[in-house]
Parts: structure tokens; C-alpha cells; sequence
């Protein structure tokens, strides 16, 4: 029976509208040689930026996997935007019926017989499915986007309309200010370039995407009735329904069903998943709960057949394929970064003020009792409006961030975008892996536990000292054992092959003794062995002794150990020392071996004994039955061993540096709940001794219904909704471990705390800023979906790494605590820099007013310019060295939507308290011109007149230039004293120096006298604008007292917040 006319469906879940839309083709190539996209290893040839593109097409194939997993486990129905088909789960004549198709006369294979969609319904399918096609993003040109970043934008429109007025007003004759124009035009288009060249960094994914396409016709089969037409298509010619033959080195042309295949058939799936292992593909059905995307009877479009041959049914083209799936949920826009969004803000407003300003100026002098001409009265609006205009904003951030970035480099932080570098400074919640993260990532002898007297147990955490030949010392004993009865292959040079816990063993033994001892131990012979398997958990040695005795050693779990224990080693190792096992030392046994474990121990116990047998004693042909009659029966336990991944060094301390710093700590581990929470609590993420509330601890089985059917959690009052809200509102606020966690969870957790993390005052909720960390590529779309993805330099996968935004190089928790202080640091340097360059607008602006008043104006456009593009904007960067002051990791997180860089605190400072003592300085200075009272209210001048302005002029210029020396000190530290803090950045004390110097060329060289309108000024006046320093800085350190004296918050209120929520 015929699909229905304007949908094709590969069964009931999926029916999608595509008549009458547009498909675009991917230019497929034929006689290609097939293009492997792979994860890239380091000796790849692969270009950098083909490699990042092919990983980001993982890490979007990855968290399509992941949803419906989460999907097909909680029985919820998907979406339109999940890849959905069910298949997989079907038998292929049932299969070959619901695509209009039939199967060949000799069953699944077919090679014979009619086979394959009808020819007669070619036209009408691909109507109804259009061409096997994935339509491609459309691109935009690159110069095109260049003008664009050049020519748009609020203050790129406010700057070029400067320019234009400026040039007219020259045209006419009004003006003779060649300078101003020629500078603002070349400050825009060198922002609008760096800004073009940063975004051309990243290659476009649909680029990578097109490399994934079948490079030879498909040998195909369809049918003619009941006659067979062996055919071979395009690969855009395919339809739902059409058999193909697949061989070794073919790329797969769409997605398809196997229905046969040879044995130990292989499909190459890393340019999806990432893993550069080959799957081998089968034929028969899935099971009910198995996702599509994880069948291994379907193979994907963009895949590569490696081995063996196959038939197959194609099921879905084009954009309704996985490969097209993920081609959508990548066509769409990128977000915009919390920077992104902070310096959009802060554009929008000071446009809105430099246009009020500017428009402000043009009206008080169309209104002014001193007539000017027209041109006079539109450049001194212009100038008005582009005092306003922080010109150098765009390139101030863009390099301060870069030069932050190498800074953090240094801290063993790579930062992959530059705008992480703000958002890392903005964290609240890191979400941390335990096992190679917060620990070492191997397992590590910790403990060695045995009987000091017959009712307690004494545990040994130091091992250095013990020696090889002390039998009688219960902890030499148990690690002589413990190297003796042990599989490991020491291969030299600190290497080890073998299972974590016996190579743990092994390792202490040659921390304690040596190499060379432990092989000595090694090589006693070995009369008799049972190998440690998965039913018998334990490993039993037989090795020669002393005076032809030999002894036995039993090393395995407790439990099993136990059970052939009838005496004890109490207080030595010698004969004296033997007790017999009674219930009340089994007992101490298991508490001990309980409380190893409650601490993150893995147990294992020795046992020994010493026996003589014949030296004729049939070795080689005993049994395991015969050994456990004979020599199992009467063990002596000797000690329990307890073994770790351990801490890494310095972890409890970040940990605690985050909580100082109001940022929570998560981890988030695939282990037993118990061994998480003993981590946590030694690493001090929860507290110890303490009963934990509620939601503290959440493993799995909570998480397995907790997902939600959409992409994300919604605010809508259905039950569903409500039920979720509820449980992930009280996750949120006291979660601190998620254990039996797979990477499918992690996603979700980070959308839960962007959604209800963040609670403020008002009980509304405005989101976490998230940190996850990952090294794997299953963890790539939880680090996408972070707001700051960390990927391991050492463990992570080239997926997780380019899915990221900053790289630990090191692999160590404490880098993150290091990359949150550097990034806290930058985004208040970058806040102190943005303040320091607006504190001059006020005292550039008011001169066009003060005209009103009949004062000659006593800044022009050129001086606005010498001070803000000559002097003030190579300061401002100078900030980006600036050091930390001491509370900086004492406050809480800002977050970007309740508290912005720019902020009413920031322009309350800059406008209203600096800038107006800037300006009150600059007019008191311009007042002591000899001369200057005289002009004032009158409309010509004559030329000793106008050197009596210009004079005032350069003095208002020059103490405003000192003034902005007082604000680039003043700003350096927000309440810290500069008696204690001094003066540590050196290129800010070089850009001061050198803003004198600049303004003193600009004073008495002739060439800039004539630009800038500037004349030589005395001793005297070039001493007297210092008191404006003095003032501003005498008034910023009363400020700093008092602003010291209001913090009250104790140290610890923060860290006892997050440890007890």
C-alpha cells in the first residue's frame, strides 16, 4: 500500500511535511577516494580546523544518542526534533512491507528474483520524499560580513555619522579638522577587522559535514512488476524502500537496515561517535527497549562499511536522516556569550546618552545668545556626541581577554574562546568527574589493617621502614604477601601490567622496597596457583618455605577469605600470635572491613599458612578441589588491605577555595553512592560527622524517570511538568554528589541548574552559571550545554576537547579553581578599565555647553581625541595586568543578569563622583588663563584674545590628562588601600608615564600645536593640575575606608552556606 501523498514515513512515529521544500544539493563527487572523519590523534594529518568541525558534528550526533536513550529508558514519547524509527525492531518482511518494498526470492540476500520499490512509483515517492539530500546552512560572505562588522552596529553608525559630519562640515569650508575624521574611520575599521578575523576562526560546520558524503554510484535493485532491474543510482537518487548492496569501503548513502550481511561485518561510525574503533553491525531485530541509534542492525548516512559486505533498506534520506538531524541542530544561530550580551547592553546605553548628549549640544547652541555658523554648531555636536562614544570598547575587551587568556595558559588553562575567559569568573556551580579529576585516576595502597590485640585492629597508613625479611611484623607480612600473591607484570621503569588493585599492591611494594626486592619475592618459585577469576574472587599461591615447608597465601574478598579462616595473626607474626578466629574477632573483621569501604576502600584480605608437605608432593596434577580439602581449611587470616583511588593533592584545598568563593562543588561520579560521599567528605565537598539532608546524595534510579520529553525543562502546569520541577527545584538547591551517574545524565543535570539554580533573595530563580568538567565523547554534550565546558588535556577525547571551552592541561581540579580566580580577575579589570574610560566624558562633554554661557570652548574635538585614542585607550588595556586584590576569591559570584560589568554602581562612579571632580579641577585650572575672564561673553576675539583661549584651553586639556592619571590609580583596587596595594602593574605605570610624556608632545611641539590647538604652558601651570591628583586620590582612600569598614560578611558565612544548604 502506497504512503500517503505529501509525507513519507519510515513507520507511524515519523511523518514529516517536505513538498514544496527547498533542497539544496551537497555536490556529491564521484570517483573520490572515501574521506574518513575520525577523532583526530595527535599525529593526524587532518587540517586543525576540519578536525574541530568533524568533532563538533560528534558532539552533536552525541547528544541526539543520549536524548533518545533517556527517551526510549523512560518510555516517553520524542519530539519532532528526535531521530525516531523503530525499524531496527522489526523483521525485514514485515520491514519490506511497511516501505512499499519486497524482498528477492532468495530471502533477505536478494540477489535473485524481483526485489526493491516499484519503478512505476519513482515519481510519485520522490515527490512525496524529495531527493537524498542534506540542504546545507546557507553561507554568508565573508567580505559581506566584514563591511558588516565595519559599517553596523550602534557605535559604528554613531562614529561613521561623526565622520560624515565632519568631512561635510571641511567640504564646506566650515572646518578645517582634517585629524579628527582620518582617526575615527581608521579606530572603526581596525575593530571591525579584528572582530571579522576572530570570527573567521571558526570554520563552518556544514563545511565538515559536506565531507561525509557517498562518493560512488549505489549498485541498487528495484522491480518492475514481477521483473527485477538491477540498477546503479546516484546516491541523491535514493528513495525510502530501495534495496542497495553495501561493500568494504563504501560509504553508507543513507540510513539504512541491514538485512543481510557476512559475519563479523564492520561499520567505521567515528565521524558520529567519535570512537575509533570499528562496530560490527548484525542482522537480527532489536530488542523493544533498544534505541535506534544504538541498533546494531542500522548503519547511518556518512558512515564507512571496513569490512565485509551487506544488503540493506534504505529508511530515510536526506535531512530525515541522523546525518540530518544533526545537520539542523547545528544550522542554528549561535548563542550569544554573557560578554556578548554585558557589552551589548552597555552599547545600547551609552548611546542612548551619547545621542541625548549629542542632540543636547546642537539645541543649546541653535539656542545660544552667541551666534555661531551653522557648520561651528553641528561639529560642536558631533564633538559632544563622540566625547561620549568609548571608542576603543571593542578592541579594549577584545585584547584585554586575549591577554588574560595567555595569562591563564600559564596556570595551565587553555582557553579555546574568549569569551569563557569572562564567563569562568561568573561561575556559581562547578560539576566535577571524581575518577581523574578530583582523583588520581589510579588505585593506591592506602591501609593496611590487622590485629593489635584479639578486640581491636590496628591500621597502617605509613608503609616506609618495613622490610622484606621481617616475617614477624604483621604489616611486612601482609605486603610481602601482597607483592608475592599477585598477577601483575612489573615491566620496568615504574610500569605495570595488570588489574588496578593488584598493580596498587605491587606499586607500594616497590615505593617500599625496590624494583630489584620485589623480583627477588617474585621469583621464589610457585608450586601451585588458582588465578583470581570472577566466581571464586580470591587467588591462592603455594610457594616454597624454610626447612622444605611451604607456605600459602589467600588474597581476595573478605567474605570469601573468611570463609577458610579458623585462626588469626594477633600483635605479631610469629607462631605466639596465632588465636583462634572466634565470633567476637569476626566481627572486628567485618566492622573494619566496613569501615574501609564507607571510605571509599576497596577491601580486599590475606590469609596464610604455613604447611609441610612431601617433597614428592604431586604439584603439578592436584585439583582445586584437592587444594581447598587439604590446604584451604585452616587458614590464618592476617590483615585486610585497603585500596583507593585516591585524592589528587590539593583538591581539598581548591575545594574549599570554591566554597570562600561561593562557587558549589558537585561531583559527579559513575561509582557506588558510599564510595562518593566518602570522597566528598574527605575532599570536604560535604561536611563530615554530620547526618545529610534530603537530595544530598541522588544515584540513578532517582534520575530514570526525571527527564523531560523536549529538548529542555519547561515552565508549563501540566502534572508531567510540575512533577519535575519539584524534584529537580530540591536537586538543584542540595545535591552535591550524583553517583551510578552515565554521561546521558549529565547534560541533564547542567540544564536543571541553568534552569532553577541560582535562587535569589526574592525566592526567584535566574539560573547557575555551570562549569562541567569531561574527557570522553559521550560527555561532549553536557560540556556544549555548560556555560563553561572543561575537557582534560590528558585523558580527553579531541571530541570532549573541541566541544569545550577552556582545556585543564593538566588534568588538575585546582587549575579550575586558578582559571575562576584569572577569570574573575579579568572581568574586573576589564569593569575597572571600562570605568576608568568613561570617568573623562563628563569633563569633555560640558565645554559645549559651557559655550552657552558665553565661555570659550575649552576642549575641542582633537583634544577628546588625543586623550581618548592617544592615552586612555592603551591604559585601559594595561588593566588587563593588573593584579587581584586580596578579597577578590571572598565574594560571591557575579552573575551576568543581576549584576553587569557595566553597571548603575560603575556609571554612578564614573559620571557622577570622579567625573565631576575631573571637570570641577579642569574649569578651576581653566580659570587661572590670564586674560580668560575677559573673554568671556564675547563673539570675536582677536589674535591675542585667542591665544588667551587657547592657553585656558591647553590647561583644561592637560589637567584633565592629569586627572585621568588620578582615576587610572584610584581604580586599580575597588577597597583595598593603596598604601598596602602600591602600584604593582609596571606596563600601567609605563602607560602613565607615558600618557605625560604624550601630553607634554602635544603642549610644546609645534606640528601637534597646530592639530590640537595647544600652546606652551609655564612651570607653574604645569605644576598646579597636580592638585587634582592629590584631591581624587585623597577622596578615593576616605571612600575605600568607609566601603571597609561596611564589609562585615565573615569569611566562612559562604563556605558554611554551601557545605549545610
Amino acid at each position: 500500500m502506497a504512503a500517503p501523498s505529501g509525507t513519507y514515513t519510515a513507520d507511524h512515529h515519523q511523518k514529516v511535511k517536505v513538498k514544496g521544500s527547498r533542497k539544496l544539493s551537497m555536490n556529491f563527487k564521484s570517483g573520490g577516494d572515501p574521506v574518513a572523519v575520525t577523532e583526530a590523534a595527535p599525529q593526524s594529518s587532518q587540517p586543525p580546523a576540519r578536525r574541530r568541525n568533524s568533532s563538533l558534528i560528534v558532539v552533536s550526533a552525541e547528544k541526539i544518542r543520549q536524548r533518545q536513550k533517556e527517551l526510549y529508558d523512560s518510555k516517553k514519547d520524542p519530539d519532532e526534533k528526535d531521530y525516531h524509527t523503530s525499524v531496527h525492531q522489526q523483521k525485514p518482511e514485515a520491514l519490506a512491507r511497511s516501505q512499499n518494498s519486497m524482498l528477492g526470492s532468495d530471502g533477505v540476500q536478494c540477489k535473485e528474483g524481483p526485489a526493491g520499490i516499484d519503478v512505476r512509483e519513482v515519481t510519485r515517492l520522490t515527490e512525496v520524499s524529495g531527493k537524498n539530500i542534506i540542504t546545507p546552512a546557507q553561507k554568508e560572505n565573508i567580505w559581506l560580513r566584514l563591511m558588516k562588522q565595519i559599517f553596523t552596529g550602534i557605535f559604528n553608525v554613531l562614529l561613521w555619522g561623526t565622520v560624515i559630519v565632519e568631512e561635510v562640515l571641511i567640504y564646506l569650508g566650515a572646518s578645517d579638522d582634517f585629524v579628527t575624521p582620518i582617526i575615527l574611520a581608521s579606530v572603526v575599521i581596525a575593530a571591525g577587522f579584528l572582530q571579522w578575523y576572530t570570527e573567521l576562526q571558526a570554520e563552518s560546520l556544514m563545511d565538515a559535514l559536506s565531507t561525509m558524503k557517498a562518493t560512488d554510484p549505489v549498485p541498487t535493485v528495484r522491480r518492475e512488476g514481477n521483473k527485477r532491474k538491477d540498477m546503479t543510482l546516484d546516491a541523491s537518487d535514493l528513495l525510502p524502500g530501495d534495496i542497495v548492496f553495501l561493500k568494504q569501503g563504501d560509504r553508507v548513502p543513507a540510513d539504512v537496515r541491514i538485512l543481510w550481511c557476512t559475519e563479523g561485518m564492520e561499520v567505521d561510525n567515528a565521524a558520529l561517535t567519535g570512537e575509533s574503533i570499528p562496530e560490527v553491525r548484525e542482522t537480527a531485530p532489536a530488542d523493544p527497549d533498544c534505541a535506534p541509534s544504538h541498533a546494531r542492525n542500522v548503519a547511518f548516512y556518512g558512515t564507512t562499511i571496513v569490512k565485509g559486505n551487506a544488503t540493506a533498506l534504505v529508511y530515510f534520506i536526506g535531512d530525515h536522516t541522523f546525518l540530518g538531524k544533526i545537520a539542523s541542530s547545528i544550522k542554528s544561530a549561535r548563542s550569544k556569550s554573557t560578554l556578548e550580551i554585558q557589552i551589548e547592553h552597555f552599547v545600547h546605553l551609552i548611546a542612548v546618552v551619547a545621542v541625548v548628549v549629542g542632540l543636547a549640544s546642537l539645541v543649546a547652541n541653535l539656542l545660544s545668545p552667541t551666534r555661531h555658523p551653522i557648520g561651528y554648531i553641528i561639529a560642536n555636536a558631533a564633538g559632544a556626541l563622540f566625547a561620549q562614544v568609548p571608542e576603543g570598547l571593542i578592541p579594549t575587551v577584545t585584547i584585554s581577554l586575549m591577554i588574560a587568556s595567555q595569562k591563564m595558559s600559564a596556570s595551565n588553562v587553555l582557553i579555546r574562546k574568549l569569551d569563557a575567559v569572562e564567563t569562568l569568573g561568573c561561575v556559581s556551580v562547578v560539576c566535577s568527574d571524581k575518577t581523574g579529576t578530583l582523583t588520581s585516576g589510579e588505585m593506591t595502597l592506602r591501609d593496611l589493617v590487622h590485629f593489635e590485640t584479639e578486640t581491636s585492629m590496628a591500621t597502617t597508613t605509613e608503609f616506609e621502614g618495613l622490610k622484606t625479611d621481617a616475617h614477624h611484623h604483621l604489616a611486612a607480612k601482609m605486603m610481602r604477601h601482597g607483592v608475592r600473591n599477585n598477577a601483575t607484570v612489573v615491566m620496568g621503569g615504574g610500569k605495570f601490567l595488570g588489574s588496578p588493585t593488584e598493580t596498587a599492591l605491587m606499586k607500594a611494594g616497590v615505593a617500599i622496597w625496590s624494583e630489584d626486592d620485589v623480583k627477588k619475592i617474585m621469583e621464589n618459585p610457585t608450586l601451585y596457583e588458582i588465578p583470581f577469576d570472577s566466581s571464586n574472587k580470591y587467588m591462592f599461591v603455594a610457594e616454597p618455605h624454610r626447612d622444605g615447608a611451604q607456605i600459602l597465601s589467600l588474597k581476595g574478598a573478605p567474605e570469601r577469605v573468611l570463609r577458610f579462616c579458623k585462626f588469626a595473626y594477633v600483635g605479631t607474626g610469629a607462631d605466639e600470635g596465632i588465636k583462634p578466629l572466634n565470633d567476637a574477632m569476626m566481627k572486628t573483621i567485618n566492622d573494619s572491613a566496613k569501615k574501609l569501604m564507607t571510605q571509599a576502600r576497596r577491601v580486599l584480605a590475606i590469609a596464610e599458612r604455613r604447611v609441610k608437605f612431601p617433597a614428592d608432593f604431586p604439584w603439578g596434577t592436584t585439583s582445586i578441589e584437592d587444594v581447598q580439602k587439604l590446604m584451604l581449611t585452616e587458614m590464618v587470616f592476617v590483615g585486610l588491605y585497603g585500596i583507593q583511588d585516591p585524592p589528587k593533592a590539593g583538591v581539598k584545598q581548591a575545594v574549599e577555595a570554591c566554597h570562600d568563593a561561593g562557587v558549589k562543588v558537585i561531583m559527579i561520579t559513575g561509582d557506588h553512592p558510599d564510595t562518593g560521599v566518602a570522597v566528598a567528605k574527605e575532599i570536604s565537598i560535604i561536611p563530615s560527622g554530620v547526618d545529610l539532608p534530603p537530595y544530598t546524595v541522588i544515584t540513578d534510579k532517582e534520575l530514570h524517570d526525571k527527564v523531560p520529553a523536549t529538548d529542555n525543562f519547561t515552565d508549563d502546569e501540566d502534572p508531567e511538568s510540575l512533577r519535575l520541577a519539584a524534584f529537580w527545584k530540591e536537586v538543584v538547591l542540595h545535591a552535591r554528589v550524583f553517583a551510578r551517574v552515565t554521561p546521558i545524565h549529565k547534560q541533564l543535570i547542567v540544564m536543571a541548574l541553568q534552569k532553577w539554580g541560582g535562587l535569589q533573595d526574592d525566592g526567584k530563580s535566574i539560573g547557575d552559571i555551570v562549569a562541567m568538567t569531561g574527557d570522553g565523547v559521550n560527555d561532549a554534550p553536557a560540556l556544549k550545554q555548560a556555560n563553561v565546558g572543561v575537557a582534560m588535556g590528558i585523558r580527553g577525547t579531541a571530541v570532549a576537547q573541541d566541544a569545550s571551552d577552556i582545556i585543564l592541561l593538566d588534568d588538575q581540579f585546582a587549575s579550575i579553581v586558578l582559571g575562576i580566580e584569572q577569570g574573575r580577575l579579568s572581568s574586573e579589570n576589564l569593569q575597572k578599565s571600562i570605568g576608568y574610560t568613561l570617568c573623562s566624558k563628563v569633563p569633555q562633554c560640558i565645554p559645549n555647553f559651557m559655550e552657552l554661557c558665553g565661555i570659550p570652548l575649552a576642549m575641542n574635538v582633537s583634544q577628546v581625541l588625543a586623550i581618548d585614542i592617544g592615552t586612555d585607550i592603551w591604559t585601559a588595556i594595561a588593566y588587563a595586568w593588573q593584579p587581584k586584590e586580596s578579597q577578590l576569591m571572598e565574594r560571591t559570584p557575579r552573575h551576568p543578569l543581576a549584576e553587569k560589568i557595566v553597571n548603575k554602581g560603575v556609571l554612578v562612579y564614573s559620571y557622577g563622583y570622579i567625573g565631576i571632580l575631573q571637570m570641577v579641577w579642569c574649569w578651576i585650572m581653566y580659570f587661572t588663563a590670564d586674560g580668560i575672564m575677559d573673554n568671556i561673553g564675547d563673539h570675536t576675539f582677536t589674535p591675542e584674545a585667542k591665544m588667551v583661549n587657547k592657553k585656558a584651553s591647553t590647561l583644561y586639556y592637560y589637567t584633565l590628562v592629569i586627572g585621568q592619571i588620578a582615576a587610572a590609580i584610584a581604580t586599580t583596587t575597588y577597597v583595598e588601600s593603596l598604601c598596602k596595594y602600591k602600584l604593582p602593574n609596571m606596563k600601567l605605570n609605563i602607560c602613565i608615564i607615558l600618557e605625560v610624556v604624550f601630553s607634554a608632545v602635544i603642549i610644546y611641539w609645534p606640528p601637534a600645536q597646530k592639530i590640537f590647538a595647544t600652546t606652551d604652558l609655564s612651570i607653574s601651570q604645569l605644576v598646579y593640575p597636580w592638585m587634582t591628583f592629590v584631591v581624587i586620590s585623597i577622596f578615593e582612600e576616605l571612600r575605600k575606608v568607609q566601603i571597609r569598614k561596611r564589609v562585615s560578611k565573615p569569611k566562612d558565612a559562604l563556605k558554611e552556606k554551601l557545605l549545610n544548604p
